[in-house]
């Protein structure tokens, strides 16, 4: 009996601590990101940058919040089918997905810590086990399904323009690959269809009608093509240098930066980009748009969650006051 109620007491303390590790994480991978960028090095390439597309970079940048905002409904969504799931507020559902999102970037391994703030926030407003394990899962898979249909889609229709591979690889191949892509996300929609369900950690999981998984691969690729927006509209105007072009280029550094499991693909990812920019951009004009694109998409909007997250954790746990 002692040790049940010794465990009870332990658990009832669990739910701030994983809140305050949660924010000790975010603040050690927002210094490191900070450490390597310098307010001259962002203030030099801000005035290297017409004002016109720098506007538009914002432009773009205010529709990839926007994605980030609502990157979760899917699976919350899905979480509202379970028996006795309770309604949860927009606004809740955009403070996770823009947190879990944002700060996954600068914290590392997104896949871990995002799916800790995603827990941390979802049972603090009530939603169940299995509920917070829906919606982990769908916003877990929704960037693969966004990168691997978006990229499908480029190797069939246009393989010439994926960097290191156009000019190298026969274009039956390429084209073969993007097929395969294809077939593996119809697959996924066919399975959703069929209601299959899939063995996850000892469960079993059901998958999103296939409604939900359509939306997934929108909100993936918004976020993609948003992103990659972003870069190209930073970028100084060169010769052959295209949009799709940048698009294929920023996914190849995103997925090298992914696999790397440093903060941002601290390193990788660039490196990526400006071997990939090499013939259409000097370097230092290259670097320069790398470091404002960095500062735009991940630090900018890391920076705005990271101050989100701790006034929530300040409200519900120092000053006692309810979630938001």
């Amino acid at each position: 009996m002692g040790l049940q109620q010794t465990a009870k007491r332990l658990l009832k303390y669990l739910p701030p601590v994983l809140g305050l590790l949660v924010l000790g994480g975010i603040i050690a991978g927002l210094h490191h990101e900070l450490r390597r960028i310098g307010l001259h090095d962002v203030t030099a390439a801000l005035a290297a940058t017409p004002r016109g597309q720098i506007f538009h970079a914002l432009e773009c940048l205010g529709g990839s919040l926007l994605v980030m905002c609502t990157y979760d409904v899917p699976g919350v969504l899905f979480a509202r089918r379970l028996a006795g799931a309770k309604p949860l507020a927009w606004r809740r559902v955009a403070l996770a997905s823009f947190c879990a999102y944002a700060l996954s970037h600068v914290v590392g391994a997104p896949a871990l810590s995002a799916a800790a703030i995603r827990l941390r926030l979802y049972t603090q407003w009530g939603v169940t086990p299995a509920g917070a394990g829906r919606i982990m899962a769908l916003s877990a898979s929704q960037f693969t399904l966004g990168f691997v249909s978006l990229l499908g889609g480029i190797l069939l229709l246009t393989p010439h323009a994926f960097p290191g591979l156009g000019h190298t690889v026969p274009v039956f191949l390429l084209r073969a690959a993007g097929a395969v892509l294809w077939l593996a996300v119809a697959g996924y929609g066919l399975a959703a269809r069929a209601k299959a369900v899939l063995p996850l950690g000892g469960k079993r999981l059901e998958l999103p009608p296939p409604s939900l998984a359509l939306l997934q691969i929108f909100l993936g690729w918004s976020d993609l093509l948003l992103a990659s927006a972003i870069f190209y509209a930073v970028l100084p105007v060169a010769p052959g240098l295209s949009y799709p072009h940048v698009l294929t280029l920023y996914m190849a550094a995103f997925l090298g930066g992914l696999w790397s499991g440093l903060p941002g693909g601290a390193g990788v990812f660039d490196s990526v980009l400006l071997l990939g920019l090499t013939g259409y951009v000097p370097p230092a004009q290259a670097i320069g748009a790398i470091l404002l694109f960095r500062v735009l998409y991940f630090i900018a909007p890391a920076c705005l969650a990271a101050v989100c997250y701790a006034v929530h954790e300040v409200v519900c746990h120092f000053l006692g006051k309810p979630a938001t």
